[in-house]
């Protein structure tokens, strides 16, 4: 251990260590210079166990940091604890989001974050992510339409043989019991 991570350990307290090694503080991010290595790791092309491995950090934290940064462009950690008002931009943002969805329901939640980004409704580093999106879409109750069922052609080779797909299907399933 480096004298740098003892200090760390002994100022805060709450120091741990985790099965690789390397220290922990449960709740807190990782420091800025070690999010900065795991993205320069990535994009060098390092597998992230292999990154996880060097630099002593659990899979799930590089995981979560290249996820972020993929999303986001960001490798800021996310907001501890919360401001109220953060919750008036949330409504904002949400209720652009709601008018956008409305207009294009075919939109993907990705199109709908780079519409938000476009409109400079939030920036891209405060832009909800797509899994975000996703969960507001759905916890609103908001089906996306599905796509309609294509029509049987007369021409289609049941037509041509005179054979509807509901009867083989049963007379098939008939035939298969004991």
């Amino acid at each position: 251990m480096t004298s740098e991570a003892i200090t760390f350990n002994h100022i805060l307290g709450q120091g741990r260590i985790n099965q690789l090694g390397g220290v922990f503080i449960n709740g807190r991010p990782l420091p800025q210079a070690v999010r900065v290595q795991i993205i320069e790791m990535a994009s060098k092309g390092v597998k992230p166990c292999h990154i996880s491995r060097q630099l002593r950090v659990s899979h799930g934290a590089v995981s979560k940091i290249l996820n972020r940064y993929a999303e986001t462009g960001s490798i800021s950690p996310g907001q501890i604890g919360g401001n109220p008002r953060a919750k008036i931009s949330l409504q904002s943002i949400e209720k652009q989001l709601m008018l956008t969805y409305e207009e294009n329901p075919n939109l993907c939640a990705a199109e709908l974050r780079q519409i938000l980004i476009e409109q400079e409704v939030c920036s891209r580093s405060t832009a909800p992510t797509v899994a975000s999106i996703n969960r507001f879409i759905r916890g609103k109750g908001l089906n996306r339409e599905k796509k309609p069922e294509r029509k049987r052609l007369n021409h289609s080779i049941d037509s041509i043989l005179g054979i509807s797909l509901g009867n083989f299907h049963s007379n098939l399933c008939d035939s298969l019991k004991y």
